[in-house]
């Protein structure tokens, strides 16, 4: 079928096609059926993986309290229906308890309320579907909002994932967006490249586009949300001393291995980036960089940092050879005195005095998100 694919036959040879060899039909067939499969699955896998201690993220209120928001990038223009996992707990029991996710692209934005119904355990899951706007954009925000029922039962939340969902197969007929509306992906008809079908310099020309917009699509390495507002009536929770900052105790646990291959400085557009949500101000080191964030004083928002990767310094992950790279927040004097610290206030370190969501010089210049996404 034409646009079609089919994870079993995207495999060829690229010995088939060199000069002075005849060209196996097989070889544009599984080509074609490889492009669309890589546009329509590409880093379609999660998005978003976080889990938590337990008893620490804990909500009684009996309205939807905003908990968490992460960055995560899209996989397209095209792919607009998200998919979010939740694993919690009711302590107690009712009907009432519910989590709801909001999607922000660019501005437009669509939301999911999950129920959580009356079990002891459970995993849940639902689909936000989204109207992508007509504008170049490569990333989403994802705010989840947590309810629970104040006279009967608690929620508590173990983990939450994201993913978006796999385009299905044949993909649409016409030109498709990626990233960028002026930049189009063209699906590969899988009905012209069988045998005895000839191929004009159109198809090896799209090919050649298609593999350099396919090779921008970003996947998400790290991402991470502390928990604000969490609450709960149990003497046995620790919800009033959650995770809301990183702290100096995150230094080696707050890591990931994204991939630098061979080529990695030669490529064009986007390669790596941290997103990173503050209030207000604040330098540190993370993965080789130094991050230096100016936001006003007391305000709440996400900057975007473009990170400087030289892979010849970097450590390889043990021994395996493999370009996968360590990417962490570094053992420093500097990070100790800026991320969240259990030491004194004297000699510089940050111990904040109010908890966000409150906003006063109390908690200004801390980190409460952070997402590392790449190619």
């Amino acid at each position: 079928m034409s646009n079609s694919y089919n994870s079993t036959t995207i495999l060829s040879d690229p010995s088939s096609v060199v000069a002075s060899r005849q060209v196996t039909f097989e070889t544009p067939e599984r080509m074609a059926n490889a492009i669309n499969y890589c546009f329509g699955r590409g880093h379609c896998s999660n998005v978003l993986s976080q889990a938590y201690g337990d008893r620490s993220f804990n909500q009684d209120s009996s309205s939807l309290t905003e908990m968490c928001e992460w960055r995560i990038p899209l996989a397209s223009l095209q792919h607009n229906q998200l998919e979010c996992v939740v694993n919690y707990r009711l302590h107690g029991s009712s009907t009432n308890c519910n989590a709801k996710f909001i999607l922000d692209v660019d501005g437009t934005t669509a939301s999911t309320t999950i129920n959580l119904p009356t079990t002891t355990n459970g995993i849940v899951n639902d689909t936000i579907s989204i109207t992508m706007p007509s504008s170049n954009q490569y990333y989403a925000t994802l705010t989840m909002e947590v309810e629970g029922d104040s006279t009967t039962a608690e929620v508590e939340i173990y983990s939450v994932m994201a993913s978006w969902k796999p385009l299905t197969s044949p993909l649409s007929a016409g030109a498709q967006y990626q990233y960028d509306v002026t930049e189009d992906f063209y699906p590969m008809g899988t009905t012209r490249t069988g045998v005895n079908q000839s191929l004009s310099s159109r198809f090896g020309h799209h090919m050649i586009d298609n593999i350099e917009i396919v090779r921008q699509r970003m996947r998400s390495y790290l991402t991470w949300s502390g928990i604000y507002s969490a609450s709960s009536g149990s003497s046995l929770s620790v919800a009033a001393a959650s995770e809301i900052y990183v702290g100096v105790g995150l230094i080696g646990l707050f890591a990931s291995y994204p991939l630098i291959p061979t080529g990695f400085e030669e490529l064009q557009g986007r390669k790596i980036e941290a997103h990173i949500r503050t209030i207000g101000s604040i330098s540190f080191d993370f993965f080789g960089n130094r991050i230096e964030i100016t936001r006003t004083a007391q305000t709440v928002g996400w900057t975007i940092v473009t990170l400087d990767v030289d892979n010849a310094t970097r450590s390889e992950r043990g021994d395996v050879d493999a370009p996968y790279y360590l990417a962490s927040i570094e053992y420093s004097d500097d990070n100790a005195k800026a991320l969240v610290s259990a030491s004194p206030t004297a000699d510089g370190y940050n111990n904040p005095t109010t908890l966000y969501p409150t906003v006063d010089a109390g908690n200004d210049g801390n980190i409460i998100g952070f997402t590392l996404m790449g190619v």
